[in-house]
């Protein structure tokens, strides 16, 4: 039997958690499911480790882990810990005990590898899986350990939803716009976007579909409706499988999973990069298709609707432009990343080396401690 962790960093999440789990296959593949509370850590670039309630939850977390955790892991004593990111993973990666030969796995989703990765890469993982590839960098001159890239797990129905690109240019067809703009830091693309749409739809009729989040809700609807153009704005997207496979092109930030779900899809993109992202990884992920000619990126500084409406418009004014991203976007590594990372953790000869692997870097590590203490 697996358990699964999920960290809560702050009230309401576990509840919600309960209700997402309830409605998934977990209670259904019979697996034991148990619920702790990570010490929040405030992303704020530098200043991350001079501000007072950071200082003392890093401290706590690297030197003092969580003696509930401790406790639950010396009874279950897992073969294999997986840690999928963040300060979360912190917290449950660190509490593993060295002595044991339990192996430490984790997870980097973006293509520039977070604080507690680095941390984690540094001192306790035996193995490193990349999301988007070269996330470790400039860790791997240090890390003895094993590291693949793997990319990152997509939902099924997401998945289920990849179909060839509508052929343009094309008079006849509407090209068909998806704005993600709901996630935190999006105001600007939820702003800009309209007035692009205003320029665009002078020469090119087109379908929109704009997910704006609740903040900006009221506002975008109404700047639509003041330009005189047919939008479906929503707060939120409940089966955004639905719109991927509807869309022919999506603008929107370029967080992990976003880039990930376009490469299972094979969808073209516009990114504009959230320019306060930790040590500005969302530039590098979206560098990750611009490089492959499978999207475009506009830098948040520059994002003008003039310039947005214009590249938009390229995708369907020049021939084969869509199509021809569409293609490079593709990449079957995001289709089977559940799988593969699946198998990678399974695998009972992997397994068995990471082990030892574990053991013999304990070993050193308690050796260079009692010399130390001599």
């Amino acid at each position: 039997m697996l358990c699964v962790f999920f960290f809560q960093a702050e009230d309401g999440i576990r509840d919600r958690l309960v209700t997402g789990v309830q409605t998934c296959a977990l209670p259904i593949c019979d697996i034991a499911v148990e619920y702790f509370k990570a010490r929040k850590i405030e992303r704020k670039g530098l200043l991350t480790f001079f501000d007072p309630v950071n200082y003392q939850n890093i401290y706590q977390t690297i030197s003092k882990p969580d003696a509930e955790l401790i406790k639950f892991l010396k009874g279950f004593e897992p073969d294999l810990v997986l840690g999928m990111g963040g300060y979360p993973s912190l917290s449950i990666c660190n509490a593993v005990d060295k002595s044991k030969r339990t192996v430490v796995v984790i997870h980097e989703q973006n293509a520039k590898a977070g604080l507690a990765n680095r941390y984690l890469a540094w001192t306790a993982a035996c193995a490193v899986i990349e999301g988007l590839p070269g996330s470790i960098g400039e860790i791997t001159k240090f890390f003895a350990g094993d590291c693949q890239y793997l990319g990152n797990p997509v939902r099924q129905e997401i998945i289920d939803k990849r179909q060839s690109p509508r052929e343009f240019p094309d008079i006849s067809k509407k090209p068909r716009i998806f704005i993600l703009g709901g996630s935190q830091g999006a105001r600007s693309i939820n702003f800009a976007v309209p007035k692009a749409m205003h320029l665009l739809s002078k020469d090119t009729p087109v379908e929109i579909t704009h997910d704006t989040g609740e903040a900006d809700y009221e506002k975008v609807k109404e700047i639509y409706k003041d330009l005189n153009i047919k939008a479906k704005v929503s707060k939120f997207i409940d089966d955004i499988s639905q719109v991927y496979k509807w869309a022919d092109i999506v603008i929107g930030r370029a967080g992990a999973m976003t880039i990930s779900e376009l490469s299972a899809l094979g969808l073209p993109s516009i990114l504009i990069p959230y320019p306060q992202a930790t040590d500005n990884h969302q530039f590098y992920n979206a560098k990750f298709l611009v490089d492959k000619n499978a999207a475009e990126m506009i830098l948040d500084k520059d994002l003008e609707p003039e310039k947005l409406a214009q590249i938009t418009k390229s995708f369907f004014l020049e021939k084969d432009k869509l199509k021809k991203a569409s293609m490079a976007a593709y990449d079957k590594t995001f289709v089977e990343a559940t799988e593969k990372i699946s198998d990678y953790c399974r695998s009972e000869e992997h397994t068995s080396e990471l082990q030892s692997q574990a053991y013999l870097v304990c070993r050193l590590l308690l050796e260079k401690k009692n010399k130390q203490t001599i």
